[in-house]
């Protein structure tokens, strides 16, 4: 039995179900492409399969409806793949997990992709349904919107005659939109020298957080790992001399990061705890609403080669241009050794909310 065949509208569950079974997170479109044109072989409709793997689905109008203005209904077919860390799930090959909890859908260990497959599976009803007088339907499933709207770029319209569009991406009944939430990815690759450092290395850890979409759910106030990383390594360097190693957070470009691991050398090792602890009250007083599971934690680490000065004045910099909710990516390729990070007035740690995805590592 389906898990979700109790779930009504029937049809439209049933689709986002077997849309559940195909993997299809950005970039990785093929299989689910294939499946909506399976969708259209069996049921006789006609359809436009590009190399970019967007499908166009039409169905003619019924009786008495032909000359009536086609209706374009939009969605898109990737969704973000995210997972919680003990999820063993390859989400490139597998399937999702669904169960239901009350009145919630859910995927086990996962995201769901409700952005967007609830949209595919409401325009597959009404494509499958015969009972519905309709004009002509202009069904149109774009690939990779979640990274930068690529497939709509790549798509050819000719086979289309709407010129009213429903994009079915808002996740919220009785609400129309007009506009959408952008974004803008910068990548930087800075080369610099290794120093060495004398010091204790420690591994230092922002966890427990929920996440979630950069643009649906960014006004929720929930915490992104990477700013509050930032936080915890500019108090840790203010309570003594410390140096930056690695540090990488997030994973994927549209959502809100939930877990930043770094690592770093410090002078004093009680007093960068000490400073760490008393954060991690904070942070867990300041999110108990939010994110009440939040922790910033530090252990023992090990640590070759260390970042600081230079390097951490350029990244300064280049952050600082960007507005809140951008996401570069920073990736170091070497270390420097010049002037210590706690020195600078107005420190790189505290501009890391701009990070959705953040990476700073050393060469092998």
């Amino acid at each position: 039995m389906a898990v979700l065949d109790q779930l009504e509208p029937k049809k439209v569950f049933q689709f986002f179900e077997e849309m559940c079974a195909v993997p299809h997170g950005s970039g990785n479109t093929k299989a689910v492409s294939d499946w909506c044109a399976e969708f259209a072989k069996k049921r006789g409709l006609e359809y436009h399969q590009d190399a970019a793997n967007n499908i166009i689905i039409i169905k003619e109008a019924t009786a008495g409806y032909e000359k009536a203005e086609p209706v374009i209904l939009q969605g898109h077919l990737d969704m973000v793949c995210e997972k919680i860390p003990e999820c063993a799930k390859d989400m490139a090959k597998e399937g999702l997990d669904l169960a239901v909890d009350g009145d919630q859908v859910l995927a086990k260990g996962t995201t769901l992709g409700g952005d967007d497959g609830i949209a595919v599976a409401m325009a597959m009803a009404v494509l499958d349904a015969d009972d519905l007088a309709h004009p002509r339907i202009e069904a149109v499933f774009t690939v990779d919107e979640e990274i930068g709207m690529l497939g709509a770029q790549a798509l050819d319209v000719s086979p289309l005659k709407g010129r009213k569009l429903l994009n079915l991406d808002s996740e919220a009944e009785g609400i129309f939109t007009v506009s959408c939430a952008g974004g803008n990815m910068t990548r930087c690759t800075i080369p610099v020298q290794r120093s060495d450092f004398v010091g204790s290395a420690l591994t230092v850890t922002v966890s427990g957080l929920i996440g979630g979409h950069s643009g649906q759910e960014i006004n929720k106030g929930r915490g992104n790992s990477s700013l509050l990383m930032g936080r915890g390594l500019l108090a840790m360097s203010q309570a003594t001399e410390l140096r930056l190693v690695t540090v990488n957070g997030g994973s994927k470009d549209n959502a809100i990061p939930r877990e930043t691991t770094a690592t770093v050398l410090v002078a004093d090792e009680q007093k960068a705890r000490a400073a760490a602890e008393r954060l991690d009250a904070a942070l867990r007083n300041e999110y108990r609403v939010t994110d009440k599971d939040v922790t910033l934690t530090v252990t023992s680490g090990k640590a070759k080669t260390i970042t600081c000065g230079s390097v951490i004045d350029t990244l300064h910099s280049a952050v600082s241009v960007h507005p809140s909710g951008d996401r570069p990516i920073t990736r170091t390729t070497a270390m420097s050794d010049a002037r210590p990070v706690w020195t600078f007035p107005d420190p790189i740690f505290s501009h890391l909310s701009s990070y959705h995805v953040i990476s700073a590592t050393p060469d092998a």
